[in-house]
Parts: C-alpha cells; sequence; structure tokens
C-alpha cells in the first residue's frame, strides 16, 4: 500500500480526484441560487422568548446574520433570546439562530445583547373619540355611546407616562340613522403623536354606537331594569346595574317629548346562585327607535349567613 502512494502516477490520480470532487461542490453550491459569502450579513428579527408574567421586554430589534451556503429565502430566519428565569434587572444575554434551510454555516452578529426586564404599569384612562369624517350635511349626530368607556394601558412605566389620551377615530360620512360599528383604539402623547411601543391596551377596539338624524327628535331617557322570579334560597339579590343607565330614542317630536323612561325586556332572576351579566332588550314604542337598542345589565348575587347578612 505505502508502495502504491509513492507511486507518482498515484498520488496525480488522487489529486485530480480531489479536484474534481472540490468543483463539483462548488457547482452544486452556485446552482442552488441566491448564493451568499462569509462577508455577506442578513439582517433578521429579535424575538424574545418566555418573557415572565408581569414583565415587559427592551432590547435590540435585530441582529446581522453572516451566511455560508445557498439562500434561497430568508423569511424563516428565527434569532431568538431566552428569558427563561429572568426578573427585572438588566441582563446580557446571548443570540441564538435556529437552523438555516439551505445554509452550511450561520454566526450571528452581535452573538450577545443587552435586555432591559421591567415590571409592567398599568393605568386607567377614558376613552374619547374624534369625527374625522362627518356624516353627510343633510344630517346631524345625535349621539355616541362607546362601550366600553374606559380602557386599561400595560406597559413600561417610561411609556405609560407619555400617553395623555386614548380616543377612537370615527368615519360617519357614509352613516344614517343608527349604526353599531367597532373602531380601534389609538394611544397619543400631549402633542397628539401616536404611541406604539411599550404599551397594550385593552381592548385594542370597542364598539362604537352612533346615532345619526336628518329630522326626527332626539330625547334622552333613563332605562329601567325589569325583573321577575327570585334568587335561589340562601341567595340573595346584591345588586343590579345597567350599562348605559341613559340612552337615547329618536322619532317624532310631538312622540318623544312626554316619554321620560324606557323599560328593559324581564330579567328572570329564578333559581339564580351565581353573578352574571347579559345585554337586555329594551321595549322601544312603536315607530320609535332606541340608540343603542340594547344595554348590559350587571347582576351581583351573594349567599345570606346564618344572621341574615351579606356573605362575603
Amino acid at each position: 500500500m505505502i508502495s502504491e502512494l509513492k507511486d507518482p502516477k498515484k498520488r496525480t490520480g488522487l489529486k485530480l480526484i480531489s479536484l474534481i470532487i472540490a468543483v463539483l461542490l462548488w457547482l452544486y453550491v452556485v446552482s442552488q441560487g441566491a448564493t451568499t459569502t462569509p462577508q455577506e450579513l442578513i439582517k433578521t428579527p429579535l424575538k424574545y422568548h418566555n418573557l415572565g408574567a408581569g414583565l415587559s421586554a427592551s432590547g435590540p430589534d435585530t441582529v446581522s446574520l453572516r451566511l455560508w451556503g445557498s439562500l434561497k429565502k430568508n423569511n424563516d430566519t428565527i434569532a431568538f433570546v431566552d428569558l427563561s428565569g429572568l426578573g427585572e434587572g438588566i441582563y446580557e444575554l446571548p443570540v441564538n439562530v435556529k437552523p438555516v434551510k439551505g445554509a452550511m454555516f450561520t454566526t450571528v452578529e452581535p452573538d450577545k445583547v443587552e435586555v432591559i426586564l421591567k415590571g409592567i404599569q398599568e393605568k386607567e384612562l377614558s376613552i374619547k373619540y374624534e369625527i374625522i369624517q362627518p356624516p353627510p350635511p343633510a344630517y346631524d349626530v345625535l349621539d355616541v355611546v362607546i362601550t366600553p368607556a374606559k380602557c386599561l394601558l400595560q406597559g413600561d412605566e417610561e411609556a405609560i407616562k407619555k400617553v395623555k389620551t386614548v380616543k377612537c377615530q370615527l368615519s360617519l360620512q357614509n352613516r344614517e340613522e343608527i349604526s353599531a360599528f367597532y373602531s380601534p383604539l389609538l394611544a397619543l402623547d400631549a402633542g397628539g403623536r401616536s404611541i406604539n411601543e411599550g404599551i397594550r391596551l385593552i381592548p385594542e377596539k370597542v364598539k362604537v354606537n352612533v346615532a345619526i338624524s336628518q329630522k326626527k327628535a332626539g330625547q334622552k331617557v333613563i332605562v329601567k331594569l325589569q325583573t321577575s322570579g327570585n334568587t335561589a334560597e340562601g341567595f340573595q339579590l346584591r345588586q343590579l346595574q345597567v350599562e348605559p343607565d341613559i340612552i337615547t330614542i329618536l322619532g317624532a317630536e310631538r312622540q318623544v317629548a312626554d316619554i321620560k323612561e324606557i323599560n328593559t325586556k324581564v330579567l328572570d332572576l329564578e333559581g339564580r346562585k351565581e353573578s352574571f351579566s347579559q345585554e337586555a332588550e329594551l321595549m322601544v314604542p312603536e315607530g320609535m327607535k332606541a340608540f343603542p337598542s340594547r344595554v348590559m345589565v350587571y347582576v351581583e348575587i351573594g349567599k345570606i349567613d346564618e344572621k341574615g347578612g351579606k356573605q362575603e
């Protein structure tokens, strides 16, 4: 065997075979299309995995991948930082990269990033509305009801401090009479600029009920909740709440002038043991319309203690 390797002809044959294999490997890489070199960097989003409850994470949005081999698509590249078990603080953490399909080698730059973990703060704000496109000239907006009326902001303390107003923008140019639709919420700073980073709005959109009228008269009236039946033995009704408790009715001016309240359809409490909420339809006189046409009813039911008082 050693004598064969000393043979110049044998050595030349092995070199030729090695050269052919190298050429074939190079042709394979090139044939895959969109080849990359070690000098080429591809930007990819940086994700943060396993973030603990009640925390927010801030750090770089992207990192760069250095690839060798064929890469037809880079949409599947995933770079991430694992935040498992970490609480509030500042950390220097390694960047992990899932294997990139078609790439022979992959490295990430930088391979470590600084991540700041902060506790999530909360703040409740009333929701305002802005009509950005009014109804047709012959129509007037009689009323706008937003449900819910408030929203909860969650996020880091600095971002929440910047939020001065939460509002929804309404386009009413193609709406007539009574309509209901959903509108997304915007968090705005003191200058009216939208704040998108570092906060979360709960809910992200609200239900908007709009009453638009051309000739009909509108009148605000009280909603009166009608109930029947008794709660289960050992339980008592603690509280009834209607939202909204004042609505607008639309109709001929002489019709609406004498109406001061509108009843709901009867809510059956027979045998109830638990608190609940549900929509209730309104008993609107013929020829008139109510806005909104339904209301939310919140019912609180609790146990009675042995002395006949409330039991928490």
